[in-house]
């Protein structure tokens, strides 16, 4: 493994905590927060966890976050209207409220069944989550791995089944890929939920069900295991209208 880090102010908290010892290594540094692989301190109970800690907003990435936080409802008022003037503190508030959406989301998933990361706390600007991986090194994103046919086959079913959980649980990932699945011993797991979206709520929801169908059509394409990610689409969407997932 690489070398310490160094200081991380962001996961102070944890620290303090005795959930993380030393912060090792980037493990990814993303469009919207960097994961970093951390030691596991004597609270947390595993050896090895990730910090994924939020950039500010103006560093992030995503071309448009408006699109992914259409139909979310701020109930504090103070913070919706400090957030609708863009004020200092609406700004701050923003991002706490990404990392809120994320932590809360991948609780919901990961008591659900679903093959998420298992979040363990978070803080301010970061989510201290379950490491996949072992101490030789993180599991490699899908995009990055060659199936045989057989296999192939049987990850593309898995993936679907997952995205169709999703769903059953009013979620979107809204930015699927095989960029963020990683693949671990025969087995995925999606990750980076922050901008996943409720379809009860979001207007772009089923736009955002089919670029991710989409996406993951043309890996498995790729790998000998195609399928039709439109009829998928519009299989899942109207099961989920009409009350059928779960």
């Amino acid at each position: 493994m690489s070398q310490l880090v160094g200081d991380l102010p962001e996961v102070d908290e944890f620290r303090s905590e005795g959930l993380i010892g030393d912060v090792i290594t980037i493990l990814k540094a993303g469009k919207e927060a960097t994961a970093y692989l951390c030691s596991g301190g004597p609270n947390l109970g595993v050896p090895l966890a990730v910090a994924k800690v939020y950039h500010e907003r103006a560093r992030r990435n995503f071309a448009n976050d408006s699109l992914y936080q259409e139909g979310r409802v701020i109930l504090n008022g103070q913070v919706r209207r400090a957030v609708q003037g863009k004020s200092e503190f609406g700004r701050a508030a923003q991002g706490a409220l990404w990392v809120d959406h994320e932590f809360e989301v991948l609780s919901n998933l990961q008591y659900a069944g679903a093959d998420v990361p298992e979040p363990y706390v978070c803080a301010e600007s970061a989510i201290l989550m379950q490491y996949i991986g072992d101490e030789s090194g993180a599991a490699p994103q899908l995009q990055h791995v060659s199936l045989h046919h057989d296999e192939a086959g049987r990850l593309r079913d898995r993936v679907l089944w997952n995205i169709e959980l999703l769903l059953s649980q009013n979620v979107v990932h809204a930015d699927l890929s095989p960029f963020n699945i990683l693949y671990d011993a025969g087995r995925p797991w999606i990750i980076d939920l922050p901008q996943a979206v409720d379809p009860r709520f979001s207007p772009s929801a089923r736009t955002l069900l089919e670029r991710d169908l989409r996406n993951v059509s043309r890996y498995f394409s790729r790998q000998g295991a195609p399928f039709d990610d439109d009829r998928t689409a519009r299989t899942l969407w109207n099961r989920w209208r009409f009350g059928e997932l779960g």
